[in-house]
């Protein structure tokens, strides 16, 4: 097979709005007797010439002589090392913490760091020291989801499993089927989405056990809608929980939302607009893209519009603000520039 000169961590574009972020490892597993590292290309079954390319560790490095086929799950230990089939060198790994890097000829790198926490992209939960940590790559038709959890059964040269799920139905009110459905799980253990275009129900998938934050962003008819679950949704291991369902408040199907509901946030510039009708405190919150809180402000009780300026010293980038009055959540997704 004729050595692939793609980056290691590449954009191929399955349309030129829907870039696939294309990663190489799949799963560690840091036992004492056993330390092994799993490669596979995903969420595509493509294969890669990784002659030349380096794992390094804080205490090992070891360089590959290995064609990655399509499809195929490339397990790299000492033993492996050793009989000189995937290559030569050293791979060990600090149980409690570590950075692995793999590079490519182009010297272009992808890492896995432990402990990190919230997980998500490359950052890894403490792997058992009888099981592994598993990397989530899914890409459906809106979004990309990436999450390392724990495994706690190993799977060596073959797919992932054990993760845990979140699922339910997004509508609009009155039943309407929405045209394109984003939902985002987010908490300690992961920064997850799903979603889709025309349908109602959703999966997110590639949760490690916790609680987590659930929303939905919905475009339909040409606005855009961004309603929050009103509770927590917990998961344990290898679990899945359905039933988490969330209505939209479709203009023109409801004549008027219940005095109880928070009104949507609105986004202009940097300021927030907020609409409130005086029957309970609001409290707004700010996420930064990872679900750390980066401010809290509570507004009391108002009646009618209320607009708040977010701080000049905020740098850049994706945000998520949540105003909630009583056991009503709502949240709109502010980007920076």
């Amino acid at each position: 097979m004729r050595r692939t000169a793609a980056f290691l961590i590449a954009l191929v574009a399955v349309s030129e709005a829907n870039p696939i972020l294309v990663t190489i490892m799949s799963e560690v597993c840091v036992d004492p007797a056993d330390q092994w590292i799993e490669l596979h290309s995903a969420p595509v079954a493509r294969g890669y010439d990784l002659t030349g390319y380096t794992i390094t560790t804080a205490t090992s490095v070891c360089t590959l002589s290995y064609v990655l086929q399509s499809g195929e799950y490339l397990v790299v230990d000492s033993s492996s090392l050793a009989q000189g089939t995937v290559g030569h060198g050293k791979f060990r790994l600090n149980p409690e913490e570590e950075s692995i890097t793999l590079r490519n000829l182009q010297g272009m790198p992808e890492r896995i760091c432990y402990p990190r926490y919230p997980t998500g992209g490359q950052r890894a939960p403490v792997p058992p020291e009888h099981g592994s940590i598993s990397l989530w790559n899914n890409c459906d038709a809106v979004y990309q989801s990436m999450n390392w959890y724990v495994d706690s059964s190993p799977t060596p040269g073959a797919e992932n499993d054990d993760f845990s799920v979140i699922a339910g139905t997004v509508t609009g009110s009155g039943g309407d089927t929405l045209d394109t459905v984003c939902v985002i799980a987010r908490g300690q253990n992961g920064y997850c989405s799903g979603g889709g275009l025309c349908q109602t129900s959703y999966s997110v998938g590639g949760l490690g056990a916790g609680k987590y934050e659930v929303t939905a962003e919905v475009q339909h008819r040409g606005h855009r809608y961004v309603v929050t679950y009103p509770e927590s949704v917990a998961v344990g291991y290898s679990q899945t929980v359905g039933g988490i369902d969330v209505v939209i408040p479709v203009p023109g199907v409801t004549e008027a939302p219940p005095a109880s509901v928070l009104p949507l946030l609105r986004v202009s510039g940097r300021t927030l607009l907020l609409g409130s009708d005086g029957s309970a405190p609001v409290m707004l919150a700010l996420y930064n893209h990872v679900g750390s809180r980066v401010s809290a402000t509570h507004l009391g009780r108002f009646t009618g519009e209320r607009r708040v300026q977010l701080p000049a010293t905020l740098p850049p980038g994706i945000y998520f603000a949540t105003a909630q009055k009583g056991t009503r959540r709502s949240t709109v997704k502010v980007v920076l520039w």
